[in-house]
């Protein structure tokens, strides 16, 4: 609990950072590494033309949620990484009100696969507060903030390692934007694991508060309020407003200058099902006075055409035709033009079209013409493909661009399949052979080509494996035009080949020509072909039940056997199902051995080792393998369903009442006594926080600890000074707090009790001093006090803060002093005294009392 005060004082300090006006936009990622190990990150976009912030803070912390109830995991802490200058799309147009920074912070984490299971998945929430006051299109941006959410899948699905990482490698909002001039730009990020993007406007997430660093909470969120009619549809005002493509390309003309923010929605699809997503923020500058730009005009006119390239039009080219034309570029004159070509329904790289990639138009703004020559060979098969020829040019902020879409048919030089002439390739070829051969399977494997100058080639072709590592060669024997011949050859020996493993295989053998176009053009011969291994038993397991339930905090303890008919070499293993034994305590050895072999197995099932807080099923794999002639994979498996029960947790709770009226300068004691209904567990009483006792120096309470029960006690001498105004009571309410240490689900509870701190109430009238003593050495009435008397009445009244007692004197017959004490425990002892009368004189703040005192001896 210390540690939790601790943290929230730091929580507390660190707000009085610089609010978040540097921050323009950002997002979340998750990067996949190895097993169940990520990469986290953040990434920031900083603005560097402010100067309220002069750098980006040096880490970041981030909260991980649950989407079945929304319930906090553990928060991570990112570490500042790389900070880079975010680069105009042409240097020549910055302008000193737009300069960005990408600020990188990541930490390498574990999602573990026990913890990170359900198939509601998992999001990642960062939160900071405010965002730049100069935003136009939301109310009171001073008082919003920004929250980054990344939603991902669990590591488990259906039993299985699910792995993924979040898309990525986002390109940044590098320029500025000019009122009634097009924007655009290319907003989409990557995907390492081949998933589908969607990309769709949003409104951007508000933070949870208004304070600098607000701590992350979970769903739902809620959006930025917006302003002068900007809404979903009009977030960027203008002709047409700020929109995006489901592929991520964002575009805008707007109509007004300011400064915006927006949010793109990235959503990721596996298999047509949607397994995450995540928000990115930017914000967009919207300025005027840019120089009107004048796009260029692209055109293309055919050889002997007087008219321009119609974009409906297919062309046709036969196989011997020259595939030239010209590409013409209209501009402004002193603009230099950019070419560049690309593909639309295939990847090819087809750079090399133009005659050059770019040139300035003239100073008499001549047409830029150049040679465009496509290949003779076609980009796709058996269909037109599609290009398009794109010129740029260098306009502030962007560049303006014109294409010509291009559908060619392109009639590719002809070509004569090849074929088997032996065997028949129409035929499945069936061998089996026995282990520890060298053979040819066939004579010859003869290629023919009707082609008299196309080479062949032969090559296997086979899923998940390759042939090479299982004996299998292709040796040449004849190899002129038109004609090739080879062995097909294959060693069966499994101690030179891991047939131990693998001993069937599904195998095709091509045949191809080298044509002019590289062209898939040819014939397959097909094999099914198998290895018969030397006979061999298998290995077995035993030891542990199928099934075992323990609650949490206990030990689990069985031995695990390993036997082999055969008496071969034998590896007795374990492993977990999507879990390391390492990870969760488990104390197993893998052990070898020949013929009988065990190993004991022991597991403390602690909640450190775990890390669970509900009940949990683990499978765990014994595994058998023994090691005979050819490494056969004969192995024997045991599975254990090991079911880890966490009960639940009784809270403590308080056995005092939550009221008490003490009154000043009188001594009050309590008994704060908490009980558990658990009764096993270890409870901690202390007040909630240092600061939860008044300040009183007549007060006292010192935190306990015990099993089942605490207590301690809680003492209180109340100061005037406790009072209210016109020594009115006053209430003083103190935290006391308890918790246990059950876990994994620590409960605690909080109480506030009330203490009404009243004046003390007292009747001066009562008090009748005693009038007489006998100081005779006899042990009775030896000395005269006026406290700790049986009688109430004899002794001195209590003080109060209007009254106070100050002084005793004693006076003898003749008015001479012959005792005097301030102290209200005084004793007077008759020392030097005789038998007689005595007078005495009692004096209060505010009351005074006198009397007599006999002495007799």
């Amino acid at each position: 609990m210390k540690k939790l005060i601790l943290v929230l004082l730091i929580s507390l300090l660190t707000q009085l950072k610089a609010l978040a006006f540097h921050i323009v936009g950002g997002e979340i990622e998750l990067v996949h590494i190895d097993g169940y190990q990520y990469y986290l990150n953040l990434v920031q976009y900083f603005d560097n033309a402010q100067t309220d912030n002069p750098g980006p803070d040096l880490s970041v912390q981030v909260y991980l949620f649950r989407n079945s109830d929304h319930s906090l995991i553990r928060t991570e802490i990112l570490n500042l990484s790389s900070e880079q200058a975010v680069k105009y799309t042409n240097p020549e147009c910055a302008i000193g009100s737009l300069k960005t920074s990408q600020v990188f912070y990541t930490a390498e984490i574990t999602l573990e696969p026990s913890i990170f299971n359900e198939p509601e998945g998992y999001y990642v929430v960062w939160e900071r507060c405010c965002r730049n006051t100069s935003i136009t299109n939301i109310t009171n941006p001073g008082g919003q903030g920004m929250a980054y959410v990344l939603d991902f899948p669990p590591v488990i699905k259906n039993g299985e390692q699910f792995i993924n990482s979040s898309p990525q490698l986002f390109p940044p909002l590098s320029d500025y934007a000019c009122v009634n001039q097009t924007y655009y730009t290319d907003f989409a990020g990557t995907d390492v694991d081949g998933d589908s993007i969607a990309y769709s406007l949003q409104l951007p997430f508000n933070s949870s508060s208004q304070v600098a660093l607000p701590i992350p909470q979970p769903k739902p969120f809620v959006e930025l309020i917006y302003a002068n009619g900007s809404n979903i549809n009009n977030i960027i005002p203008g002709n047409p407003s700020l929109g995006i493509t489901s592929a991520g390309f964002l575009t805008v003309n707007p109509s007004t200058t300011g400064l915006y923010v927006f949010s793109v929605l990235v959503e990721e699809y596996r298999d047509q099902e949607k397994i995450g997503e995540l928000r990115r923020d930017f914000q967009m500058l919207v300025i005027d006075g840019c120089d009107p730009p004048t796009p260029p005009r692209a055109e293309v006119r055919l050889p002997g055409e007087t008219e321009f390239y119609n974009e409906i039009d297919i062309i046709n080219y036969s196989a011997s035709e020259e595939k030239c034309f010209q590409y013409l570029v209209v501009d402004k004159a002193g603009e230099n033009v950019t070419l560049k070509a690309e593909g639309v329904n295939f990847d090819a790289d087809v750079s090399e079209v133009f005659e050059f990639t770019s040139g300035p138009i003239n100073d008499s703004g001549d047409t830029l013409r150049v040679e465009v020559c496509i290949s003779d060979c076609p980009y796709i098969q058996n269909e037109p493909y599609i290009i398009d020829l794109i010129a740029s040019d260098n306009a502030c902020p962007l560049p303006q661009r014109d294409t010509v879409r291009m559908t060619i048919n392109v009639e590719p030089p002809p070509n004569t399949k090849p074929y088997y002439l032996s065997p028949d390739a129409n035929t499945i070829q069936v061998r089996s052979e026995a282990e520890g051969q060298v053979v040819a399977l066939d004579e010859l494997l003869i290629g023919i080509d009707d082609d008299p100058f196309d080479s062949l080639r032969f090559f296997f072709y086979a899923e998940d494996y390759d042939p090479t590592n299982y004996g299998m060669s292709l040796d040449t024997v004849l190899d002129i035009y038109g004609r090739k011949e080879v062995k097909f050859n294959w060693n069966t020996d499994c101690k030179a080949f891991p047939f131990g493993g693998k001993n069937t295989f599904d195998l095709g053998i091509v045949l191809e020509d080298y044509d002019t176009c590289a062209f898939d053009s040819g014939d397959t011969l097909f094999f099914e072909l198998e290895v018969i291994l030397p006979p061999n038993n298998d290995p077995k397991v035993s030891g542990p039940a199928p099934d075992y339930s323990r609650q949490i905090k206990t030990n689990l303890l069985f031995d695990v056997f390993a036997s082999d008919e055969d008496n071969d070499p034998i590896e007795l293993t374990g492993l977990g199902n999507l879990f390391d034994f390492s990870n969760v305590g488990i104390d197993f050895a893998d052990v070898q051995g020949n013929g009988n072999i065990e190993s004991p197995f022991a597991w403390d099932l602690s909640c450190d080792n775990l890390g669970i807080n509900k009940t949990t099923n683990y499978t765990l794999y014994f595994i058998a393998d023994d090691d005979d002639y050819c490494n056969e994979t004969n192995a024997d498996t045991l599975a254990v369903q090991i079911e880890v029960v966490v009960p639940s947790n009784t809270k403590p709770d308080f056995q005092i009442e939550e009221f008490y009226s003490l009154s000043v300068n009188e001594a009050f004691e309590l008994e704060v006594l908490a009980t558990d209904g658990d009764n096993t567990d270890l409870l901690t009483l202390d007040l909630l926080s240092p600061n939860a006792a008044p300040a009183s120096e007549g007060f006292s309470f010192e935190g306990n600890t015990g099993v089942g029960a605490v207590s301690s006690i809680l003492t209180w001498t109340p100061e005037c000074s406790l009072l209210g105004e016109n020594r009115t009571p006053e209430t003083y309410p103190i935290d006391f707090l308890v918790f246990d240490d059950n876990c994994p689900n620590t409960e605690l509870r909080t109480l506030t009790v009330n203490f009404q701190i009243e004046e003390l109430a007292v009747d001066y009238d009562i008090f009748t001093p005693p009038n007489a003593f006998s100081p005779n050495g006899d042990g009775h009435n030896d000395t005269y006090t006026l406290s700790n008397l049986t009688e109430e009445f004899y002794n001195l009244p209590p003080d109060n803060c209007d009254d106070q007692f100050q002084s005793i004197v004693i006076f003898d017959r003749a008015g001479g002093k012959v005792f005097q004490s301030s102290d209200r425990e005084f004793v007077w002892t008759g020392d030097g005294s005789d038998t007689g009368t005595y007078y005495f004189h009692i004096e209060y703040l505010n009351t005074d009392y006198k009397g007599v005192i006999t002495l007799v001896r």
